[in-house]
């Protein structure tokens, strides 16, 4: 049943495409580009809505679009550990075969976790965080994915969660765009495209540091998205 794989993270390793997915529902999931191999960029992340089947025990067929418009099938056979996907991007074919290897969040395994593991996880704790209380708005994730006390570095926002709780509910239109993300040690580091946090479209760097897989410190850098015909060399601004 598709329920086996819910709230479980794998890597998928197809040689120059590595990806970190998890099962968020049976039709739901989210990924995060460790390595594009020139098909996506490094540190691209995204959540999808899933086409899931068991085929039989163990084999799932698992397809889904993505916002750039690249499709993906994947025949995901985990009794073998063995990935089969075929990819479409800009109308071109990529086939490939693969590894399955299921990535441990385990807290008991903290000293088993490799930097690479840690920075993975990290960034799909913040990924899920800001979806389920931004977008979701679901304010039962600041106690799931943040502690207190959190420290805020944004100009306009006090220390602690009650401003985010307080924020929240009244944002119209939001919605939080990352383009680009990088983690390092217990820092993730989104680039992303907002709408609804400001009264036009905001670009906006943010830094979130973690401390026992929660969100307590946070800073920010925040520019009005200004169109790529306008800016100086010509090139767009995310």
């Amino acid at each position: 049943m598709t329920t086996q794989l819910i709230g479980k993270t794998y890597k998928f390793d197809l040689g120059l495409l590595k990806v970190r997915f998890t099962f968020e529902s049976p039709t739901q999931g989210s990924f995060v580009v460790e390595e594009g191999g020139g098909l996506a960029p490094d540190g691209h992340a995204e959540t999808v809505a899933l086409h899931l089947k068991e085929i039989r025990d163990g084999v799932f067929l698992n397809s889904w679009t993505e916002a750039s418009g690249a499709t993906v099938t994947h025949v995901e056979d985990f009794a073998n550990a063995t990935l089969y996907s075929n990819v479409t991007v800009d109308g071109t074919l990529y086939n490939f075969v693969g590894t399955i290897t299921e990535v441990s969040t385990d807290a008991t395994t903290e000293s088993n976790v490799t930097v690479g593991d840690q920075a993975a996880r990290n960034t799909e704790i913040v990924l899920t965080a800001m979806r389920e209380l931004f977008a979701e708005k679901d304010l039962t994730a600041l106690d799931r994915y943040w502690a207190e006390p959190y420290v805020q570095h944004s100009p306009q926002m006090p220390d602690g969660l009650d401003t985010l709780r307080a924020a929240v509910p009244g944002l119209a239109g939001f919605s939080w765009e990352p383009q680009r993300i990088a983690a390092q040690g217990d820092l993730v580091f989104t680039h992303s495209l907002v709408h609804g946090w400001a009264p036009g479209p905001v670009v906006i760097v943010d830094i979130y540091r973690l401390e026992n897989g929660r969100i307590v410190e946070h800073w920010d850098v925040v520019q009005e998205l200004t169109p790529a015909e306008s800016t100086a060399s010509g090139r767009p601004m995310v």
